[in-house]
């Protein structure tokens, strides 16, 4: 009995565990269940993905076929063009040598006019002995000797000699050659007074006179230069009505010449203005503007195509090749000469120093090069090799190196475009003879920490001057139309209206020169770019404010709170002798008067400034050229004023002075501030609306102008 119950009780156990095996298998397989519906599900969907994605599939087959046919047919409209255009540039050629064909024509038709205008002369002369002389054939005469002379830009640089004795001929009884050349010029301008007008409104911002005459022939057949590579000097003259009295004579004065009087270093020429409206004396065969030393490979050959140039007025100028057996070769010159001098190349017989040269200057410079012992060089393997290897650096920017302070905004333009500058703005010029043309390759720095901000190209010297001369004119003509409609928008571009600084007035604040520029830049001329450099000062600067009616009200309002008294102090002005008054080291104040002078002297300037504080001095703008020149570099903070009528100002500094008195003290200011030799600050009027508010942003901008860069041009420190 006993084994009958263990028995049992044993097999009451096992069918315990088979029902709970049973029971975990019934579980599993309703789970398996569920994963297998839930997988059937996924299955059906991812079929339908499928399907989906073969329709698509298919759809783009069908797409990318359509693209392809499209392909095909518009290299097959490309191919058709391509054609036409071969065909086009074949009869533009034709029409190239038509032309030149029928210019030489002109030219015999013109020289055989010259013939029969001498013989009629001739005639004219024998009729003169016999008979008793008229002023109407005087007139005639002069008419017909002017007709065929060309006094244009396309001619100034090379006149026909052969036309010389036409012009220097022994003047009529009574008269002198002055007035002779004076009748002759005033003749041709009736003649042609008609077509002048004609071409006046169709050419009027052009900068290539029109049309050609058989000087303009003449010189392009002598010269070779690509003057398309590096903007024409021709644009002298822009026809147009005359503008405004006081943009008449900028414009007038801006003849681009080919070379700077830095580099030819003459004597002045006095040279007669005239008014506008008086017909001027034509040039004259000798002078500087149609000699023909001045341009390059006139009569002799020019050496310059014997040797490749590299290098820039950073790392000098060097010979890269040299071509076996040519002159060049011979007078010495090999790979690695440094070249220094080129004498006697330039109208006078001046030299141009190419160790200061950039290497747009000097590549032009040696287009004159026609004597081999003129050029002065030297050998310097070391500089050449430091050369090539900065060359074969993939970091080389350029071999030249110079800032320069945009004189106008210029938007970018061409194909790549350059860069978009606006007036006043810092470039730092690294290549002026960017692939090989006459462009400049630049970047434009932050003016506050010389940082480049962006690279690109920008027109050399002689193509802004172009772009400055017809700006002006742009500007003069929306000027006179805003006068006739008061609605009418006015203009929001700027120009900084600077003239050159004559070479021989330099100070000696310039220690090198770096001559960047094409141009004969004359004292009188407007320039576009002026040539800066960038000073990191130490010390605390002194700050000078603008307009100067209101230093001392600032100061005084400056030094009030206490904190503002460990920044800043001032020198109060102090009475100063006559005899001192010349002292440069002595700064006069604008509206002291002679018999009461009041100034500053510089050892008080530096006092405050070893005392580690900002000097604010009540001087005026002409001031800080006095200053630069004692190698103190003042922050100039200019408060620009809400209206033309300057009610924010006299609001909050009603002691100022009178309105018509600020009123006249402002805009003289204005003007001082266009020429000024540094850099200055704008404290623009919608940054404070009370007194409080433009006190704090005066100080916040001379902490920001004390850690900045001062760009200083010191080519204006006479």
């Amino acid at each position: 009995m006993d084994i009958l119950q263990q028995d049992r009780r044993e097999a009451a156990e096992q069918r315990q565990e088979l029902c709970e095996i049973i029971t975990r298998l019934q579980g599993e397989l309703q789970a398996t269940e569920e994963n297998r519906a839930k997988l059937e599900d996924q299955c059906e969907q991812l079929q339908l993905k499928v399907r989906t994605l073969q329709l698509d599939w298919e759809t783009e087959q069908k797409r990318s076929l359509s693209y392809f046919n499209q392909t095909v047919e518009l290299e097959k409209e490309r191919d058709q063009a391509l054609r036409s255009r071969d065909s086009l540039q074949l009869e533009y050629t034709d029409c190239l040598l038509d032309k030149n064909r029928l210019r030489k024509h002109i030219a015999e038709l013109q020289a055989n006019l010259e013939q029969q205008q001498r013989e009629l002369e001739r005639e004219r002369e024998r009729c003169r002995e016999q008979m008793q002389q008229s002023p109407c054939l005087n007139c005639s005469h002069l008419s017909l000797c002017s007709e065929d002379q060309c006094f244009g830009p396309c001619c100034s640089l090379d006149l026909d000699l052969s036309l010389q004795p036409v012009l220097r001929k022994t003047p009529p009884r009574g008269q002198n050659n002055e007035n002779s050349e004076g009748s002759i010029y005033n003749s041709e301008e009736n003649l042609l007074s008609s077509s002048k007008d004609s071409e006046k409104e169709i050419n009027r911002l052009s900068t290539f006179p029109f049309p050609p005459c058989v000087n303009s022939i003449n010189r392009r057949f002598h010269t070779e230069f690509d003057v398309e590579s590096w903007g024409s000097d021709e644009n002298d003259n822009i026809p147009g009505e005359q503008t405004e009295p006081s943009l008449w004579d900028s414009w007038t004065s801006l003849h681009s010449h080919l070379f700077p009087p830095d580099l030819v270093n003459l004597p002045p020429v006095p040279s007669g203005t005239s008014s506008p409206n008086v017909p001027r004396k034509p040039p004259s065969p000798c002078s500087p503007r149609s000699s023909p030393s001045t341009s390059p490979k006139l009569g002799r050959a020019s050496l310059a195509d014997d040797i490749t140039i590299v290098g820039g007025n950073r790392t000098g100028i060097f010979v890269s090749h040299v071509k076996a057996g040519s002159p060049a070769e011979q007078c010495g010159l090999k790979e690695g000469c440094e070249l220094l001098e080129l004498d006697r190349v330039l109208f006078g017989g001046a030299s141009v120093q190419l160790t200061q040269c950039t290497a747009e200057v000097a590549h032009f410079s040696l287009q004159c090069w026609t004597e081999p012992s003129s050029l002065k060089h030297q050998s310097n393997p070391e500089g050449y090799s430091k050369l090539r290897s900065e060359l074969s650096s993939p970091s080389f920017a350029g071999a030249d190196s110079f800032y320069a302070r945009v004189n106008l905004n210029m938007e970018p333009h061409g194909d790549p475009p350059t860069l978009a500058v606006s007036c006043d703005d810092i470039i730092h010029v690294t290549d002026t003879r960017h692939n090989g043309r006459y462009q400049w390759c630049c970047s434009l720095v932050n003016r506050e920490t010389a940082v480049p901000l962006q690279t690109g190209t920008m027109p050399n010297y002689n193509r802004a001057q172009q772009l400055l001369l017809i700006r002006l004119r742009k500007m003069s003509v929306e000027q006179k139309d805003f006068k006739k409609k008061m609605f009418v928008k006015k203009t929001s571009d700027r120009v900084r209206l600077v003239k050159a600084v004559d070479p021989t007035c330099r100070g000696s604040a310039s220690s090198k020169q770096i001559f960047y520029t094409l141009s004969k830049r004359h004292e009188d001329h407007l320039i576009p770019y002026s040539l800066v450099k960038p000073v990191k000062v130490q010390t605390k600067r002194p700050v000078i404010f603008s307009p100067s009616l209101l230093s001392r009200r600032l100061i005084e309002r400056l030094l009030q709170p206490a904190e503002s008294g460990l920044n800043f102090n001032t020198c109060p002005p102090e009475p100063i002798q006559a005899s001192e008054q010349k002292d440069k080291r002595i700064f006069l104040l604008d509206s002291c008067s002679p018999e009461q002078a009041l100034g500053i002297r510089l050892e008080s300037i530096q006092d405050v400034i070893s005392q580690g504080r900002h000097c604010l001095l009540e001087l005026g703008l002409p001031s800080v050229e006095a200053l630069l020149r004692q190698g103190i570099y003042p922050i100039v903070i200019h408060i620009r004023p809400k209206n033309k009528k300057h009610k924010k100002l006299r609001k909050l500094f009603p002691r100022c002075g009178e309105d018509s008195i600020m009123e006249e003290v402002c805009q003289a200011e204005e003007l001082q501030l266009e020429t000024l030799p540094l850099l200055y600050y704008t404290v623009e009027p919608s940054t404070w609306s009370c007194t409080e508010e433009l006190l704090e942003a005066l100080r916040n901008a001379v902490h920001r102008q004390q850690g900045a860069v001062a760009w200083v041009e010191l080519d204006r420190l006479q």
